[in-house]
This record gives structure tokens, sequence and C-alpha cells, in this order.
């Protein structure tokens, strides 16, 4: 399987990013109510629509959908929410002294310095990550997508820690190991994901010169 870089001049209009929990019903019980059995591997779903209007476009999507092969191959590509998601600030400077005056060159004190990282290993069920923030100023926000490794997470729980750090619970689970200083990233976090049915990518073009294309779209590792 080749996995491509989703084409820069390709931007959704619309899109649905989602775990799908993959669970099974595992009968009612006497009282009549229905159990669910999860099996832990909820794998990302999404849908995008992607406008064509202009040939550029057209020819991009043309060679995205060709290269993929059907389901042979796959795309990385993520959800299109920096809006939403957290900005964190890595450096804050010319922070003055309490008094509000600065160094004698005019500059002030900075703080953080490094990039959002992994700070300790994760916990064993996947499950849970450590990681140095890299920003004294903004707080992790529950709901953001990060990216770690090549994969695509979503942040469900966080509980600030000392040193700029924080434990955050994540959904899915790890797709692959990961080790103290690895990057965390944040708004351009991506997923490897391929087509769902070999026909999973829609493609009309009105008059042959504008259009839509639909993609549906799920994860793999």
């Amino acid at each position: 399987m080749i996995i491509y870089d989703w084409p820069q001049v390709l931007v959704a209009n619309a899109e649905t990013f989602r775990i799908d929990a993959r669970t099974r019903s595992g009968g009612e019980t006497l009282s009549g109510r229905e159990q669910a059995v999860g099996s832990g591997l909820g794998r990302w779903v999404a849908q995008l629509t992607v406008p064509l209007h202009t040939p550029a476009k057209i020819r991009a999507m043309r060679s995205l959908l060709a290269r993929l092969d059907g389901r042979a191959n796959a795309v990385r590509v993520g959800p299109c929410d920096c809006r939403n998601g957290n900005r964190l600030i890595p450096v804050t400077g010319d922070i003055p002294y309490r008094d509000r005056a600065l160094h004698s060159d005019r500059t002030g004190f900075r703080q953080g310095g490094a990039a959002p990282a992994i700070s300790a290993a994760p916990s064993a069920d996947g499950l849970q990550i450590r990681i140095f923030n890299g920003s004294t100023v903004l707080p992790v926000l529950e709901g953001s997508f990060l990216g770690i490794r090549g994969y695509l997470y979503v942040v469900v729980g966080v509980s600030p820690k000392p040193g700029e750090e924080a434990l955050l619970d994540i959904r899915p689970r790890l797709r692959t190991a990961v080790a103290d200083g690895d990057a965390v990233e944040w708004c351009r976090a991506r997923a490897p994901m391929r087509l769902s049915a070999d026909d999973g990518g829609a493609f009309e073009l009105q008059f042959a010169r504008t259009g839509t294309a639909t993609l549906d779209l799920v994860e793999v590792w």
C-alpha cells in the first residue's frame, strides 16, 4: 500500500470526521436492556466534499482518485479545524518585570521555548499521553485534534501538571509506539485513510467545467 499526501490545491468546503467505535450487540439482559460490547478498535471515518472550480483542481482530484486505485492505496488527510483547536504559543517574549520595566537592552523575559512534545511514556492501554505544552499562556483544549507520528487523535480529557505539562486522554488508542520527545502537531494533524469502497469517490462535473467530488474515507494503520 502506498500512502500519498493530500494535494494542497484541494480544499474541502464540508467535512465530517468521526470515530467509528465498532461496537457489537451483546444481546439483551433479562430486563430487556441491550448490551454493547466494545473492542477498543475504533477508527476514523470521514466524508469530504471538495468543490472543483478550476482546471487545476479537477486535474488534481482526477489524479488522486486514479492513484488511490480503489481501496489499494491511501491518502494522508485530516480535518481543517485550526479555528476550533489549540493555539498554543511555544514562545512568549518581552515579558517585563513586575514594575513593567524591561532589561537595559529593552527586551524582556521569555517563556516557553519548545514545541509541544511527548514528555513521558504513554499509558499501557494507549489512551493517555503526557505532553510538554511548550507554553505557559494557554491551556490544552478538550476536543482538539492532535497528530503524533503521522496519526490523528482527539483530546477527550485534560489534567494540567506541573512544569508546563499536561496529561491527555485521547481517542482512538495510539496507533504506533511513541517516545519521549516525539513532536505533537496541532491543527495539521493527519491520518492515513483510504476509500471505504472502490467506488467511494464520486466525481461529477457540470458541462465538463466545474463540479464537486465527495469522498468516503476510512482510516488504515
